[in-house]
């Protein structure tokens, strides 16, 4: 089982030794121990490879730069992939509200003993490991959503092209039906004229032509399934 490193920025050199001694009995490696928030940083950034990084950071809200804890506590979250604990004297508690916007993972409160320190240590990794599962969980169902959302255009795109190969195909159709029967229909009118004398003649024509136009309405109906296309008139 690998050992958790940790890194404590705190100003206070007997404090910070005093914690790594205790700390360091129960199994976890302090790597670090910085009075400045801006040589802590500087540190962090350097770090070439993610098993360098330190699982957890102490870190106490009082430093000797010009940075605070709250201010280092800010630079480091959504940057470094460390679970983040705070440091505070009883005197420093009305700032909490401020230390909260850096989304520690847990608070130590001075003066502290090692059972108080392993135990938000401990909440701090399993927060951090949870706040891992989450993101985790978001990225997997981000990209189901894009997966899913081009499966649906894709699908989109072949029902729209599989609706206008059927277009053409009933237009195309429609039209080879269409043309011979305006033909016959030309024809029977013609007939029509010349047979006025022939009364039999004459019904077998109105029968031809009723024919004719039961014909050009099924078109017609067949032509409602594509919207884009006027119906075909008989005349």
């Amino acid at each position: 089982m690998s050992v958790t490193k940790v890194i404590i920025f705190e100003d206070e050199f007997l404090l910070a030794n005093d914690l790594k001694r205790q700390i360091s009995d129960h199994g976890y490696e302090v790597t670090a121990i910085f009075r400045k928030a801006e040589d802590g940083l500087d540190y962090l950034r350097k770090l070439e490879s993610k098993e360098d990084f330190p699982e957890v950071i102490l870190m106490d809200i009082s430093l000797a730069g010009k940075m605070n804890g709250i201010e280092a506590a800010e630079a480091i979250s959504g940057h470094f992939p460390c679970a983040l604990v705070f440091l505070s004297g009883m005197s420093q508690l009305e700032i909490f509200e401020d230390a909260y916007r850096s989304k520690p993972h847990a608070f130590l409160i001075k003066p502290f003993d090692i059972h108080q320190a392993l135990v938000s240590i401990k909440l701090a990794l399993y927060q951090k490991n949870l706040e891992n599962s989450l993101l985790h969980y978001q990225s997997e169902l981000e990209n189901k959503i894009i997966e899913r959302t081009q499966e649906l255009r894709e699908a989109k795109e072949s029902a729209v092209k599989a609706i206008q190969l059927k277009n053409e195909i009933l237009t195309n159709i429609s039209k080879q039906i269409r043309d011979p029967m305006c033909g016959i229909k030309g024809t029977v009118a013609i007939l029509e004229e010349k047979s006025r004398e022939m009364p039999d003649f004459q019904r077998y024509l109105k029968n031809m032509d009723d024919n004719l136009e039961h014909l050009f309405s099924l078109l017609n109906e067949i032509m409602n399934l594509n919207h884009d296309n006027q119906p075909f008139m008989s005349s």
